[in-house]
């Protein structure tokens, strides 16, 4: 298994990386990348040629040479993770011939989702391509364009999305709810016993105790007013949510939040493990959360 990169980048969005890469390869100074590249990214990138710099010359080999391994990957590390509705996305619109050239060799959950949009074509093939024709590696680059790796060296590290990424499918989800439930309950701390038993009564069974813990446990009032605002913002989207689906849409937007200090990158790479709807949801909520951050 490749180990993550450098401390220094590993947290920078995999375009940024490729940024510092580039630097790296023209000698580019800490000072010049501000000036060339400016603002947020600019800043993000000196700190990290200035980390590098002080390290020794092994290391910065090092790191020069997983960024190179990195971004020159025909397909993100861990695309064994990305949920089959991405997969299906990029796929589908690819001629047969196509299909069946980028996924040659990829994991199996990867062929999987080929076989089944070739399966329902007249040009169906029984047998692989074999080896690469020429060309390949960049059919994949485009294919695959725009997923974020979800393993080493280039997965998210960030605390929240570390912890969440190499969830499986059915785990994420509920974690997703779970969040949204406790997110609930933090709300109505100091809210009439009433109330807050209403609410657990209308969560079920399954969850009732989450919210009613989270409602009792102690806390800061600023985490509570942070949870109120998102319980605000739900309860004014239109069409309304579902009650039996606000814990899930009320845990998205909390997670979201969560995920702004971590860059859009963690976001994206929890969104590449749920359903194509729910994780463009997630980006929606993480760019109205980031934009709502910056304005602060």
């Amino acid at each position: 298994m490749m180990r993550p990169v450098h401390p220094a980048v590993a947290a920078l969005p995999l375009s940024e990386k490729g940024l510092v890469l580039g630097a790296l390869l023209a000698r580019m100074s800490p000072d010049t990348f501000l000036t060339r590249f400016g603002e947020e990214a600019g800043a993000r990138g000196r700190s990290a040629l200035e980390a590098l710099a002080g390290e020794t010359r092994s290391a910065r080999a090092a790191t020069l040479a997983e960024l190179i391994a990195l971004v020159q990957a025909p397909v993100p590390a861990g695309i064994e993770r990305v949920h089959p509705d991405w997969l299906r996305e990029r796929l589908a619109p690819e001629p047969s011939a196509v299909i069946r050239l980028v996924v040659a060799g990829l994991p199996a959950e990867v062929q999987r989702v080929a076989d089944e949009i070739l399966r329902g074509r007249a040009d169906q093939r029984t047998t692989g391509e074999g080896a690469f024709a020429a060309g390949a590696a960049e059919l994949r680059r485009h294919v695959f364009a725009g997923l974020v790796p979800l393993a080493p060296p280039g997965a998210p590290t960030g605390p929240v999305a570390s912890a969440l990424v190499p969830l499986p499918f059915v785990a994420l989800a509920e974690a997703i709810q779970r969040r949204g439930v406790e997110t609930l309950g933090i709300s109505l701390r100091g809210a009439p016993p009433a109330i807050v038993a209403r609410a657990a009564t209308g969560l079920g069974e399954g969850l009732a105790p989450a919210l009613l813990d989270a409602a009792a446990r102690p806390g800061p009032t600023e985490e509570r007013n942070r949870a109120r605002r998102l319980v605000a913002e739900v309860a004014g989207e239109k069409p309304a949510i579902h009650p039996a689906d606000l814990a899930a849409h009320l845990g998205t937007r909390a997670l979201a939040a969560a995920l702004v200090p971590e860059g859009r990158d963690a976001a994206l790479a929890i969104a590449q493990r749920l359903p194509v709807t729910v994780g463009r949801r997630l980006l929606s909520f993480f760019d109205e959360a980031h934009a709502s951050s910056v304005t602060e």
